[in-house]
């Protein structure tokens, strides 16, 4: 069989035509394996909400502070430093904050960051008293905006925690049209900040997807993607960390601890936290609770902790993670109160039974359980969450432990929800759950002052001596006359003992070091994350630059694309002396 100098040519330029498509479409598919660098990080309880307006979770925290900015942020020291905010001044009478803001800064939508978007953002939060971040605003008194780069917030008195405040700062050209009285139930499904990531999905029940700002201010993040993955079992959270499923598992279990100590490429740290786990009471003196009113006798609450081996609760149902609790500002920093020992209710059943006694309170009928004059025992219900396996441990040793002193404690296991409209009603007589504070004390103090009952006051407890020296030690700019307040409130508060503070927890988290790299626990011995920064998201790096995915090159599936241009230069070469041969035939 014998071919024509056309047919030669045809079939030739066939032949580049078919060679370019191949390699092509081989180095297409090459490109197409290089997945995003995404952070995976694996926790137990997601979001209660996307707006800042209605969540109160640490959860919900952390994730305002990858979408959003503040004006002013923690730096890995926890000391404040810039945000939105460029430079700040105080004037002389210690009443007014100019503040400059960053130039260019844009919404991830495009739209402009300007000084009314800090304006909205206080205004509404004074103005609705609602989420975890309104005390940081109480005693604003106006809020200008003289130009679109500068704002000027005026205050009736000094205020001590202006550059504390974490508040995320929201978009006014999108909460302009949600009116105050809708903030309590508008869901912010698709936030939209300035922050280093951008808000991709929210899928209830399983994860959470936010992906890098290309246009953050900061410059863009060296994480494509951070996925926050929900897991019902912590169990199957770790498994899935060790296998390389995950890079990140938060709150692992106590036990898992020493266990994860013995994996390669795994680092595990119980680390400084800024919480406490703590046994609450009802302490609402109003008709409509529902609680049991042998409960507002804070004679019978301190017997609890008398009765109550903190240092066993620690041992058995947290192996140890953590250390006995006090009072309500948590230790390892100035604001920490800790009692003397004249003050200080240790582990004494004795003193449980002797308190109770010299209250009236005592076994009648020889059943074990202590009653007042007219008979009503000291009989309770405890809430625990169900899906928190210590917690529920931790109730069953405390019901054992205060039946010694003749108090009884039925346990009851819920859900959090569940929980929470039960803490909303006042009905409730005893529930376990815990805090993360902030760096500035107030929003730790605040959780029990009389105006916060309904809201961040979850055992509705009431002191106008406390209310009055929370106001007055947010207006102490001088640290050390601001710590005498501070302590005094602390005080009142063990005194008072709406809360017994069971402990103050560890933070256990535990990352893989084979695939990032650059982790910094902030601060010093504290955690790699929930530490009031986005430090670790911003800072850490693959260990490969290139996704950790095969790609099809590395399979043989694909050629280098500097080969691939050799190989043409050569076909034309032949086509072209095919061509001039025809020429001269």
């Amino acid at each position: 069989m014998s071919f024509s100098k056309k047919s030669k040519t045809v079939c030739l330029l066939t032949a580049v035509f078919v060679f370019l498509t191949i390699f092509s479409t081989g180095f297409i598919q090459t490109a197409k394996t290089e997945a995003p660098v995404a952070l995976r990080i694996g926790w137990s309880v997601e979001p209660d909400s996307l707006s800042p307006f209605i969540s109160y979770t640490q959860t919900g925290a952390e994730i305002f502070y990858l979408i959003y900015d503040s004006l002013v942020k923690f730096d890995e020291n926890l000391n404040p430093v810039g945000d939105l905010a460029e430079t700040w001044d105080l004037s002389e009478d210690q009443l007014t904050w100019t503040f400059k803001l960053r130039e260019g800064v844009k919404w991830h939508d495009g739209e402009p960051f300007t000084s009314e978007d800090v304006k909205l953002t206080y205004e509404y939060m004074l103005e609705s008293g609602l989420g975890m971040y309104c005390d940081f605003v109480t005693g604003i008194e106006s809020i200008e905006c003289p130009d679109e780069l500068t704002v000027v917030i005026k205050t009736e008195k000094p205020k001590a925690n202006m550059l504390m405040n974490p508040a995320p700062i929201i978009p006014m050209h999108i909460w302009k049209d949600v009116s105050v009285d809708e903030l309590e139930t508008w869901p912010n499904d698709n936030p939209i900040g300035t922050g280093p990531f951008k808000f991709v999905e929210f899928k209830q029940g399983e994860y959470i997807k936010l992906a890098a700002n290309d246009d953050y201010f900061l410059g863009r993040p060296k994480i494509d993607e951070v996925i926050f993955i929900l897991y019902a079992n912590k169990d199957t959270m770790v498994q899935s960390l060790k296998v390389g499923e995950l890079d990140v598992a938060l709150n692992i279990n106590p036990n898992q601890v020493e266990p994860l100590k013995e994996e390669d490429n795994i680092s595990v740290i119980s680390a400084d936290a800024l919480g406490f786990t703590e046994l609450a009471f009802n302490c609402w003196t109003d008709p409509a609770s529902k609680g049991n009113k042998l409960l507002l006798d804070k004679r019978v609450r301190q017997s609890f902790e008398w009765a109550i081996d903190k240092q066993q609760l620690l041992e058995v149902a947290y192996a140890g993670q953590g250390s006995p609790g006090t009072t309500l500002v948590p230790p390892d920093g100035f604001w920490h109160y800790e009692p003397t020992a004249d003050e200080l209710r240790d582990y004494n059943v004795d003193k449980a039974k002797e308190l109770l006694e010299s209250a009236g309170y005592t076994d009648k009928d020889g059943d074990g359980i202590r009653e007042d004059s007219e008979g009503n025992k000291l009989s309770f219900v405890l809430l625990l969450r169900a899906d928190n396996a210590e917690e529920v441990k931790l109730g069953q040793m405390i019901a054992g432990m205060v039946k010694e002193a003749g108090i009884e404690l039925k346990t009851e296991t819920v859900d959090d929800g569940i929980l929470m409209d039960k803490i909303a009603d006042g009905d409730f007589d005893m529930f376990i759950w815990g805090w993360g504070a902030d760096i500035d004390p107030s929003t730790i103090l605040g959780i029990m002052a009389s105006d916060q009952i309904g809201n961040l006051n979850d055992c509705c407890y009431s002191n106008p001596e406390y209310d009055q020296l929370l106001e007055e030690q947010a207006t102490i700019m001088d640290e050390n006359e601001r710590q005498k307040v501070v302590w005094e409130m602390q005080k009142i508060i063990y005194e008072d003992a709406p809360y017994v503070i069971l402990f103050y927890d560890n933070s256990l988290q535990a990352v893989r070091t084979d695939k990032w790299t650059g982790w910094k626990q902030i601060p010093e011995n504290g955690p790699y994350f929930f530490n009031l920064t986005n430090y670790n998201y911003l800072n850490l790096e693959p260990v490969e630059p290139v996704a950790a995915q095969q790609t099809a090159a590395e399979k043989g599936g694909a050629i280098s694309p500097i080969i691939i241009i050799i190989i043409i230069i050569v076909v034309i070469a032949i086509i072209v002396s095919q061509i001039k041969k025809k020429k001269k035939g």
